[in-house]
C-alpha cells in the first residue's frame, strides 16, 4: 500500500511519531511511503491535523487518523498505535462520511466538520435562511437576527454545532444540521436535512467565513452563501470512538 503521512508541524511528538511510523511501516516491505499518488493518508496530530489537511487538498485514499483522548475523528490513539496501525491499515472495514460543499462568489469550499458564519464587531446581524428538500415544498425562507449559523455534517455535529443547541448524528448519517448562533429571543431553531437538501444563508450586514475552524474570507452585506452534500470521504473504522 502506498501510504502518505501528514503530521502537525506545531505538536513535537506527532513530528516524531510521524518519523517513527514511516520506518515502522516500511521495515515490512508490504508498505511504502509516498508524497502522493497514495492510497491511504495517516493523519498525526489530532483531528484539527485532518481538517486542515483537507483544507490544503493534500488528503488521498482512505484516511487514518492518530491523536489523543481528545480526538472524535481519530481511529488510533497516540498511545496505542503499534497495537492497532498494522491490523487497521489491512482491514477492508471502511466507512463513507459525507462533507459540505459551501459557495460563495463563485467559488466552493469543502469541510468535513463544519461552514460557519459569524457576526463580527460584537453586533448581532440578520440572516434569511432559505431552505429546499424533496419534503419541504414549496422551499422556506426564515429570517432572524443572532450572531451567526453553523452548517454542520453529521461528523462535526458533535462539535461546535452541538455546543451551540443542535442535535448529535451519528458520523455515517447523511444529514445537514443547521444551528442558529444566539438566535434573538431564539426565534429560530436547530433543524436538519437529508442529503438530497440545500440551503442558503444571505447576511444583512459584514459576517466572517470560517471553513472547518480556519478563516477564510468576510462576507458583505447581501452576500449569499449555498450548502449542500459535499462529495464522500473514505476513512477506517473507528471513527467517532469518544462520543
Amino acid at each position: 500500500m502506498r501510504i502518505k503521512i501528514i503530521s502537525n508541524p506545531k505538536k513535537d511528538w506527532a513530528k516524531s511519531l510521524a518519523k517513527e511510523i514511516s520506518s515502522y511501516l516500511a521495515q515490512g516491505g508490504r508498505h511504502s511511503i509516498v508524497k502522493s499518488g497514495a492510497d491511504a493518508t495517516i493523519c498525526i496530530g489530532g483531528d484539527g491535523t485532518i481538517l486542515y489537511a483537507n483544507h490544503k487538498g493534500r488528503l488521498e485514499g482512505t484516511i487514518l487518523g492518530i491523536g489523543s483522548d481528545k480526538s472524535y475523528i481519530c481511529q488510533i490513539h497516540r498511545n496505542e498505535w503499534r497495537d492497532s496501525l498494522i491490523k487497521v491499515l489491512e482491514s477492508a472495514s471502511t466507512v463513507r462520511i459525507m462533507t459540505l460543499d459551501g459557495e460563495v462568489g463563485g467559488k466552493a469550499y469543502s469541510a468535513i466538520n463544519d461552514l460557519v458564519v459569524h457576526a463580527t464587531k460584537y453586533r448581532v446581524v440578520e440572516l434569511e435562511i432559505g431552505i429546499s428538500a424533496d419534503d419541504i415544498k414549496p422551499p422556506s425562507r426564515s429570517s432572524f437576527e443572532g450572531d451567526g449559523v453553523i452548517f454542520s455534517s453529521s461528523i462535526g455535529s458533535t462539535g461546535y454545532a452541538f455546543s451551540a443547541g443542535g442535535g448529535k448524528h451519528a458520523p455515517a448519517e447523511r444529514r445537514i444540521a443547521i444551528v442558529p448562533i444566539c438566535p434573538y429571543k431564539r426565534t429560530f431553531a436547530p433543524s436538519s436535512l437529508d442529503e438530497s437538501g440545500a440551503a442558503s444563508l444571505t447576511v444583512g450586514r459584514d459576517c466572517a467565513f470560517i471553513v472547518d475552524g480556519v478563516f477564510v474570507r468576510n462576507l458583505k452585506a447581501g452576500e449569499k452563501l449555498s450548502v449542500k452534500k459535499g462529495k464522500d470521504m473514505i476513512f477506517f473504522e473507528g471513527v467517532g470512538r469518544n462520543v
